[in-house]
């Protein structure tokens, strides 16, 4: 593959056949080389149970072989046909409240019902008996944004299941869950059961492990058809599509499993910050895959359906975002959908194909589009090399926005964003991922953690398991920086305090002793010890400084002279600690300062301009109307209007 293969899903089930004469036409204009075909077509092809209907999807996959197409096989099983749920009742999933969510939408299953599941490998063992040699298929698609979740009963056996598998015995329950407190230890594993509707706070332990066990339960529905797939197909790429940062599924521990990753992203044009969380999210798939390329599955050419304004895209913001994606390792850039639907739920998501049809500025652009990203440079370039690593915990996210927490004011995706932004601003690219790819890396044979980055960002790190300190103690020693968060190393991870002041050895590796968090009625006034001043919003920790010096200390009462930015030098490297909630510019500067202490220049890009690195190639993207001059080693590079320009590092 010479560029980017540029692609859609196409749902031909949902028009007369007819109308794929013109389809086929018009992928050909807009240089179409790979459609996602059948996510949700399992009641036109299983319109009542063991009864197969497959000539039309003979028919598609045959038109689009023709036409050099390569097509991403779905396995329909995201949305079960009416007839499941109306055969079995207990296939439906459960709300936290006992009551039933019906068919009538999508995603009306619950991953742990037998019959659900057998449903699921009856119509997948089909599609793989018949279509696992079609010369059309390149790729299998498994379910559709997996996130289902059930309270029911099937769900409460199999999280039992889940329970003894992981901790042996039922005391061991009892004394991960804390459940002394308020009268809640278990007798038996037959008394545990899902978080359900109750008077008051749940038990957060609970919570974090029901939504483990969960994670666990779709990659287990996900696999189960993956291995048919798998066993009948030789070689075969089976992949399903990821959703960002997702509250619903710890992607890292399915990445492993996948043969590429794919994900679905849609920018928000009402958003000043889209940009950069497309940014994140894109370098978050680059770096579960281990620098191989992924496929951006799913994105908007113009509007969606589902958020309360929904702001259209313009030509040139699609173009860009499409680009983005592309420089951050999409090889394949696919869109929902190919056609708009003329009925339905998602009558009004754009499309490529508008409902006014393919006489339109749209589709015009989307042609346009098309061809250049198949001419593209960027898919002969290697990954490259990031030299920065945020670490996302997906547990330590979820155990931080649970009930009975300090404060809402410390988001973890929040916080990602805003240490992210100076690198964003400065066009270095970081990696970011679990801190298990860490522990991998200080392990690994031929090289130290220290050998493959300069900066470690812990910007949220709610939830510390104690075998990560050593690895970042190490890594500081041999003259790396590490930058942490506000409220790092709250909790272990069955979510119990950490004791003693030192956040489980986080906040005594960074020279700092806490005594308790606190939210602000009011910003609180800094100062840095000399003429700069500065303030923190809404959310303070309580801090001494131990073998740390103060960098921004309170100015005012109730906690003058308090530090809540520190440094500690310690071997050859540093810890720079955040004890707070900076202004913008304030937070930038500091992350500015620990990244020159790692060598590393945030010099801010042009307003504007976006630049991304893929191997020895750069991105420059203009997202302004008017020119601007860039100087790219000491040459200029002019970026016309909301153009683009690719050069090379040289």
């Amino acid at each position: 593959m010479h560029g980017a293969l540029f692609g859609a899903d196409y749902n031909p089930e949902q028009w007369p056949p007819e109308t794929r004469t013109e389809d086929l036409e018009l992928m050909e204009r807009a240089h179409l080389g790979f459609a996602t075909v059948g996510v949700f077509s399992w009641a036109r092809l299983e319109p009542e149970p063991g009864r197969f209907e497959t000539q039309w999807l003979d028919d598609v996959l045959d038109d689009l072989h023709s036409r050099g197409i390569a097509v991403d096989l779905a396995l329909p099983v995201a949305s079960p046909p009416p007839w499941l749920g109306a055969l079995h009742p207990d296939s439906l999933p459960q709300t936290r409240s006992g009551g039933t969510l019906w068919w009538g939408s999508r995603n009306q299953f619950d991953p742990s019902s037998p019959a659900y599941r057998e449903a699921a490998r009856r119509i997948t063992r089909m599609l793989v008996d018949r279509y696992g040699r079609h010369p059309a298929v390149a790729m299998w698609h498994v379910g559709n944004e997996y996130g289902q979740l059930s309270h029911g009963e099937h769900a409460a056996a199999a999280f039992r299941d889940w329970l003894r598998e992981r901790y042996g015995d039922i005391e061991a329950v009892n004394r991960a869950w804390g459940t002394s407190v308020w009268s809640l230890s278990f007798r038996s594993f037959e008394e545990v059961i899902p978080p359900r509707e109750a008077p008051y706070l749940l038990n957060p332990a609970l919570e974090l492990d029901f939504a483990r066990f969960c994670s666990d339960q779709l990659l287990e529905c996900c696999l189960d058809l993956a291995g048919i797939i798998r066993e009948s197909v030789p070689g075969a790429v089976v992949t399903t599509n990821f959703m960002g940062f997702f509250p619903l599924a710890d992607y890292a521990s399915w990445a492993e499993h996948l043969d590429v990753l794919a994900d679905d992203h849609y920018t928000d044009p009402a958003d000043p910050r889209t940009r950069l969380t497309a940014s994140l999210t894109h370098s978050y798939l680059r770096t579960l895959g281990r620098g191989r390329p992924w496929v951006l599955m799913e994105q908007a050419a113009g509007a969606v359906n589902w958020r309360a304004h929904n702001v259209p895209k313009t030509a040139a913001q699609n173009r860009l975002d499409s680009w983005r994606a592309h420089a951050h390792g999409a090889d394949v850039i696919a869109y929902f959908q190919f056609r708009q639907s003329a009925s339905g739920p998602e009558t009004f998501h754009s499309a490529l194909v508008p409902h006014a049809g393919p006489d339109t500025a749209r589709f015009r652009a989307v042609t346009e589009l098309g061809e250049e990203l198949t001419r593209s440079p960027l898919a002969q370039s290697g990954p490259g090399l990031s030299r920065v690593f945020f670490v996302h915990d997906w547990d330590s996210w979820r155990a931080a926005v649970g009930a009975g927490r300090a404060t809402d004011a410390v988001q973890p995706l929040a916080q990602h964003e805003a240490f992210y932004a100076p690198f964003f601003r400065a066009g270095i690219r970081v990696d970011i991922g679990p801190s298990t790819l860490l522990l991998e890396g200080a392990g690994a044979a031929g090289g130290t953690l220290r050998d493959r980055y300069d900066l470690l960002v812990l910007a949220s790190q709610f939830l510390l398991r104690s075998e990560l300190v050593p690895v970042l103690e190490q890594f500081v020693r041999e003259g790396g920086q590490l930058l942490i968060g506000p409220l790092g190393g709250v909790v272990d991870e069955n979510v119990r305090a950490h004791l003693g002041g030192t956040g489980g050895g986080l906040l005594e590796l960074a020279g700092v002793f806490r005594e308790e968090p606190w939210p602000l009625a009011a910003p609180l006034a800094l100062h840095d010890g000399q003429a700069g001043s500065a303030e923190v919003g809404e959310f303070v920790e309580v801090l001494t400084a131990r073998t740390a010096e103060p960098l921004w200390s309170a100015s005012t009462a109730p906690l003058e002279g308090r530090p809540v930015v520190t440094h500690r030098a310690l071997g050859h490297g540093g810890v720079w600690y955040v004890g707070g909630l900076l202004d913008d510019e304030t937070l930038a500067q500091v992350v500015a300062d620990a990244a020159e202490a790692a060598g590393l220049a945030l010099a801010p890009l042009p307003e504007g301009v976006e630049a991304i690195r893929r191997g020895q190639e750069l991105l420059l993207m203009n997202h302004s109307a008017h020119p601007v001059n860039v100087r790219i080693l000491g040459q200029e590079v002019e970026v016309q209007g909301e153009d683009l320009v690719i050069c090379p590092l040289g």
